[in-house]
């Protein structure tokens, strides 16, 4: 996905993921794409911050913190929906199942997601349980703390 930064805060990171002494940081940001505006951290391209600067486009892939509230939508409920959520990096989304990835046991491993142009994955423990959904189904559910990794291209 594609998106505009509209602001950074380089004082305020976290800490994304640790590999070794290796720290991954992300930076609070303000954003904008054809889906939706808000904030998330966003994880620069090699944690380089020269090129993140208001008004630049970077191609970003989607994470997040935790997932909440997964549910199928009803035939008669839209998809292609990502809406801020009162929470600052909070987002509510309804997409469609793209692909359902199974594991060696058989059981779903995880769920490729799409609306627009923004790809969501969800991990099996994430699901709520729900173990029949299939490609194709609209599925909603709540993103808290939305990150976005760039991908340096």
């Amino acid at each position: 996905m594609r998106v505009q930064i509209k602001e950074v805060n380089k004082d305020e990171k976290i800490i994304i993921r640790s590999i070794g002494e290796e720290k991954v940081y992300g930076y609070w940001t303000s954003f904008w794409c054809e889906l939706t505006s808000g904030y998330a951290y966003v994880v620069p391209y090699k944690q380089s911050l020269d090129k993140l600067i208001p008004g630049c486009v970077i191609s970003v892939e989607i994470s997040q913190s935790n997932i909440e509230g997964f549910r199928r939508l009803r035939p008669t409920e839209k998809t292609g929906v990502v809406r801020p959520q009162p929470k600052l990096g909070d987002y509510w989304i309804q997409g469609m199942i793209q692909q359902v990835m199974q594991g060696e046991a058989g059981g779903i491993e995880c769920l490729e997601i799409v609306v627009g142009d923004a790809t969501f994955v969800l991990d099996s423990e994430e699901m709520n349980g729900d173990t029949n959904v299939k490609a194709g189904d609209g599925v909603s559910f709540e993103i808290i703390g939305m990150q976005l990794f760039e991908e340096g291209l």
